[in-house]
């Protein structure tokens, strides 16, 4: 994958940020002339120091900080330190956001009749689909489970689950079943977790989230065309990626067909590969010599 493709032009990412009454309220990342917002909520907070602002978000793992500084004080800010600290120690683990949050309204029965995603800190309402086909379920866990029924193909089951109890739910899992074997919009139908263990995981990729796996020889599963991000991937620990979008890919050779370019990012640490200027794939912390076509599969 280190040949063929490669743009030694870089990309030119930085990050703009709206600040009102000394506070941010708003941030962008820009990169080869698209903005993008990041989301902000309860679990972001900001200290702007001079040229620097210092973004904290808090997640199940620790705190999670990156700096970000505006030397020629002309608005577009680049990070200079991005790290994990967990319990004390630093991870140094790369990233950019963190997993978006949902909210439900569960009345007196223990039934969900509101849903709502958390955008930009603020929740929005996502209407249930009235047509039976979506549906949802609080487990004896006290997790919510979404059931999405596509009739004549298969059904999407969905776990999210409120870990600290302040009203937040995260995604925890995700499975795709088919009505019969072979056929449907997925063809991998095992279990996808977004919360990475020790063992060998086989982990949801999402547009707009940070992607983790854990010590083992971890999948990492591609359901979509979007911007995505994985921040461990390592060939040498058996890691592999899998496209399986639904979207018609026949195989790798197909997929690669599709590549518009194959790049490292402006401050050298990651590997990027693009297609078109809608989706990406980022290997955070990838060495060119290190990833290559043998490490991915193309199933759909």
């Amino acid at each position: 994958m280190s040949s063929g493709h490669e743009d030694s032009s870089g990309s030119n990412k930085h990050f703009t940020f709206t600040i009102e009454n000394g506070a941010v309220t708003a941030y962008f990342e820009v990169e080869n002339g698209i903005t993008q917002q990041e989301s902000i909520d309860n679990r972001d907070s900001f200290v702007i120091d001079g040229t620097q602002i210092t973004h904290t978000k808090q997640t199940s793992n620790g705190p999670e900080v990156t700096i970000f500084s505006d030397p020629e004080g002309d608005g577009s800010y680049t990070v200079i330190s991005d790290s994990t600290d967990d319990d004390g120690g630093n991870d140094d683990r790369p990233g950019s956001g963190d997993h978006k949050g949902y909210q439900f309204t569960i009345n007196d029965n223990n039934e969900v009749v509101e849903v709502f995603e958390i955008k930009d800190g603020v929740p929005e309402l996502d209407p249930i689909d009235d047509d039976g086909t979506e549906t949802y379920a609080v487990n004896e866990n006290g997790e919510v489970v979404r059931t999405d029924d596509e009739p004549g193909i298969g059904t999407e089951i969905t776990v999210y689950a409120d870990a600290d109890g302040d009203g937040t739910y995260f995604r925890v899992s995700e499975q795709w079943a088919s009505n019969s074997p072979g056929s449907g919009r997925f063809k991998f139908e095992d279990r996808l977790v977004y919360s990475p263990t020790d063992g060998d995981d086989h982990v949801g990729v999402r547009g707009g989230e940070d992607c983790h796996g854990g010590q083992g020889a971890d999948d990492f599963v591609i359901r979509e065309a979007a911007h995505l991000r994985i921040g461990d991937f390592n060939s040498s620990e058996d890691n592999f990626i899998i496209f399986d979008t639904g979207l018609g890919l026949l195989s790798r050779e197909h997929l690669e067909s599709f590549v518009t370019g194959i790049r490292r990012s402006d401050d050298d640490q990651d590997f990027i590969v693009d297609f078109g200027s809608t989706a990406s794939v980022t290997l955070v912390g990838v060495a060119s010599d290190q990833i290559s076509w043998d490490d991915v599969s193309v199933l759909s």
